[in-house]
């Protein structure tokens, strides 16, 4: 049966000073990347039409109602009118829905008619089931009789699956509900560039054709194409990250090249593909922006790149490789600087080290080993790039958040699963 995946919102709109919007937009976007029909619920008031994902079904039949009667324990006289009111509407336009997902529709006070109205439409809509996400710290589990919030303490249900962000309060959530640990699921939040930031199309690009998010480790080149070997080693870039890879990194070396428009600079490129490929370095690993876009609408980067590109890719990397051959006052220095990278120098160019100081690692580039000795030299200095990457801790989360932290990984690992559960 084929799946359509409903999320539950009470959203007049997508105010970024509310969390929770932000979750529900990545939700949103990973759902309809993977092929997922998805339709989102909100308020008949709900105007951010525009913010919503492309291809993603927007239904303004939430009921919106006066939600201060509930506070705390509270139901007004009229609490049955407010459910009946959502039944009415959940039953008119959730019969194509086989998962909703709702966030504090079950936990929080004031939505009890939501609440209500969910647990009612369950037993007209056989098919559907419920995937409760809870964003707050659980309660203690209360004694109540003859109160309608004694179902923000029930599951009864088994289609109703209770989601939580983390395993160390998961046991806790589960008793408040007078449940199981096996009646909870974790499914951690997301912040992924692609939506924390407002990426340059490129660079999402790039993000998502290259698997950037995943990988140990990223550098960031920015280059003039004809200088990119004679004067700026880039092949020597590509040993070190050959001896990542063999030693059991995965690894990214992405090349923002100027100046690719001449047919030798070209030859250049596709020589210097080729010469990454005779090192186990393959054409995902090696990534020359002058070959990205699509020339035909005008998306062409042969000449270079913006700088908002540079910046962003800088914010991805964790090593910047530099074994120029002579610089007066590196701007791009200066810019892996201000990103946070680890930086490791040409030793041979003084100039350098009145930037960076001691705070970055200098090797002898210009040092020329033997074809027999080549391998082994550019292997010692792979090891002591990777010390002081493993050993810095800001570097190390940086990665974590990246590889653990992006809608992709937390869909696949996490959220995807709860659908075929």
């Amino acid at each position: 049966m084929e799946k359509t995946i409903g999320l539950l919102t009470t959203f007049a709109n997508f105010d970024p000073g509310y969390s929770l919007t932000s979750v529900v937009r990545d939700q949103l976007t990973v759902l309809q990347k993977y092929g997922y029909k998805t339709v989102l619920f909100v308020l008949p008031s709900f105007m951010d039409d525009i913010l919503v994902p492309h291809g993603i079904e927007i239904r303004k039949v939430v009921p919106q109602i006066i939600l201060e009667p509930y506070k705390e324990l509270g139901y007004p006289d009229h609490w049955k009118e407010d459910v009946t009111k959502v039944v009415k509407s959940l039953n008119a336009n959730f019969q194509d829905i086989t998962h909703l997902i709702c966030h504090d529709i079950f936990f929080i006070d004031t939505y009890l008619p939501y609440n209500l109205a969910l647990r009612d439409t369950l037993g007209t809509l056989q098919e559907m089931k419920i995937l409760a996400w809870t964003h707050s710290a659980p309660s203690e589990r209360p004694f109540l009789e003859n109160n309608p919030h004694v179902n923000r303490y029930t599951l009864n249900d088994p289609r109703l699956t209770l989601v939580y962000l983390n395993h160390d309060k998961a046991l806790n959530l589960a008793e408040m509900y007078g449940g199981w640990l096996k009646d909870v699921r974790i499914v951690h939040n997301a912040r992924d560039l692609r939506t924390f930031l407002t990426l340059h199309p490129l660079v999402e690009s790039l993000i998502t054709k290259y698997d950037l998010c995943d990988a140990d480790i990223v550098s960031v080149y920015p280059v003039s194409t004809p200088r990119m070997i004679s004067g700026k080693g880039l092949d020597k870039v590509i040993k070190l990250h050959s001896m990542f890879k063999k030693h059991g990194y995965k690894t990214r070396l992405v090349v923002p090249n100027a100046h690719a428009n001449a047919s030798r600079d070209q030859r250049l490129i596709q020589d210097t593909k080729i010469f990454a490929s005779d090192r186990g370095i393959t054409h995902e690993e090696l990534i020359f922006t002058s070959l990205e876009g699509e020339p035909e609408i005008g998306e062409n980067y042969i000449l270079g790149v913006p700088p908002q590109v540079i910046s962003e890719l800088f914010r991805i990397a964790s090593i910047f490789i530099f074994p120029t051959v002579s610089e007066n006052s590196s701007l791009v220095l200066l810019e892996a600087m201000l990103s946070g990278n680890l930086c490791v120098l040409n030793q041979a160019v003084g100039t350098l080290r009145e930037h960076a100081g001691d705070r970055a690692l200098y090797f002898d580039f210009s040092y020329r080993p033997t074809e027999v000795e080549n391998d082994r030299y550019y292997s010692d200095l792979a090891r002591i790039v990777e010390v002081e990457f493993e050993n810095d801790r800001s570097l190390q989360l940086k990665r974590r958040a990246l590889q653990r932290h992006n809608y992709d990984f937390m869909f696949k690992k996490e959220l995807e699963p709860l659908l075929y559960a």
